[in-house]
């Protein structure tokens, strides 16, 4: 039987090289869709390459054999897609693979040094004023600036670091970061600041935003809730939750970032998995990179360090 050649495209969601181990599994279609080929494995250590080429692919001749293609690394999520192969030929990938992370492959993140945050999320920790809701949040107690951010741990810097970009985003939260004073609680999947009163009737008047419920979202300590809000943006939305101090009026929000809706990625749907019962700050960091594909806007900054 004849044979044919693929050249594909395979980098991490950020464009970057694997540096891994890429499995390829290569299975015909039966007919109707397809007619020929032979069931193949493929085995390729990319190292710092985003290019490789997969020959001696069984097809037919004439139009060819359509595959489906799947590529499997150990810390990404699988990625299929249709292929035609064509006997005598190479053949361009139909599609890009881009692989997302998989959360549960992250020891850790690699993150920019407190020195090198931009100046609104350093001046958040350089204000802070922690305190103690439930026993995780004890050890951020009486810490602000460099010591504070580098105490937070990987799951909660990611989460930090998440919310700030997605919340100084001009195109899809109208740079709303700007309201934020200072950081009192940082968890995995939110943070709570102290914010302008100003923020609530911008949130209340931006084509960006929307009410939201609150219903799953607790006041602080002395706070009484007010109102909600979720940016309108297809994914990784922004949902900003209003509180007010009983007696002296100031204002504090509760922060975060929500992905339920999932996004298809290859024949996958990616839903943001859950870590201890919260929202995963691995996978919004998925998010935000695939909400801007090309110019990477919300790119939260930092990168995985694997088991």
């Amino acid at each position: 039987m004849p044979h044919g050649s693929i050249k594909l495209h395979i980098t991490d969601l950020s464009g970057e090289a694997l540096r891994a181990v890429v499995n390829l599994d290569f299975d015909p279609l039966p007919p109707p869709a397809g007619a020929g080929g032979a069931r193949m494995h493929a085995s390729v250590n990319m190292g710092p390459a985003t290019d490789v080429g997969i020959g001696e692919i069984e097809c037919i001749g004439g139009p060819g054999t359509r595959y489906m293609v799947t590529v499997r690394s150990k810390n990404y999520c699988p990625y299929s897609f249709f292929q035609m192969i064509a006997a005598g030929r190479e053949i361009a990938g139909s599609d890009i693979v881009d692989l997302w992370v998989d959360p549960s492959r992250v020891k850790e993140i690699k993150g920019p040094k407190y020195q090198d945050l931009d100046a609104r999320p350093q001046r958040w920790l350089d204000t802070a004023r922690m305190f103690r809701l439930l026993p995780e949040d004890a050890n951020l107690l009486g810490k602000s600036g460099a010591r504070l951010y580098n105490a937070l741990g990987p799951l909660r810097q990611a989460s930090f670091l998440n919310i700030a970009r997605k919340a100084a985003h001009r195109g899809t939260a109208g740079n709303c970061a700007r309201f934020i004073r200072s950081l009192i609680l940082c968890r995995q999947d939110r943070f709570f600041a102290m914010v302008e009163p100003e923020m609530q009737d911008f949130l209340r008047h931006s084509p960006l935003f929307k009410s939201a419920p609150n219903t799953l979202h607790e006041p602080l300590p002395d706070f009484q809730m007010e109102e909600s809000f979720k940016s309108r943006d297809a994914h990784a939305n922004l949902q900003v939750t209003l509180m007010r101090h009983a007696t002296s009026g100031l204002m504090a929000a509760d922060i975060d970032i929500d992905e339920s809706s999932g996004i298809e990625h290859g024949f996958e749907v990616i839903r943001n998995a859950m870590f201890q019962d919260r929202t995963n700050p691995y996978l919004i960091h998925q998010f935000l990179i695939a909400a801007d594909p090309q110019e990477k806007t919300l790119d939260p900054g930092y990168r995985f360090v694997f088991k």
